[in-house]
């Protein structure tokens, strides 16, 4: 689900701090896992503890120096998602899939395809076939 081509504008501070601290891809693992939410640092990292699961005993070790024993919500990151996703749909609409294609994978309507699309080209500056007709 995710990619490293988050831009960090979309990111809260928290999010950026985490990723400082455990790495990209397991402070996103945490989001997926566990936005929304607040996690408890444990004060002393141990295989078992539940983070182990999400992020790895080595990511947890790290989580443990910096956070040890607080708790710290984890953000949905909701915009960032929100960004890359359509970022991805634009790069798939542009090697020439179909509005109804994306939209069934993406969970959209194909009208709602139709306007990300016009919005993400009017913030390029491109024309549509049809703009040019007037």
């Amino acid at each position: 689900m995710f990619t490293p081509g988050i831009q960090p504008d979309y990111l809260p501070q928290s999010i950026i701090d985490l990723i400082d601290v455990i790495g990209l891809q397991d402070a996103l693992t945490l989001v997926e896992q566990r936005g929304g939410a607040w996690i408890d640092v444990p004060v002393k990292a141990k295989p078992d503890s539940a983070l182990v699961q999400h992020i790895g005993f080595e990511s947890l070790q790290k989580l443990v120096r910096v956070y040890q024993g607080t708790r710290v919500e984890i953000p949905r990151c909701h915009a960032a998602l929100k960004a890359m996703q359509e970022e991805e749909i634009i790069s798939a609409a542009q090697a020439g899939e179909s509005n109804v294609s994306l939209a069934l994978r993406f969970g959209y309507t194909d009208r709602g395809i139709r306007k990300l699309r016009r919005r993400v080209n009017a913030r390029q500056g491109i024309k549509s076939a049809q703009q040019e007709l007037f």
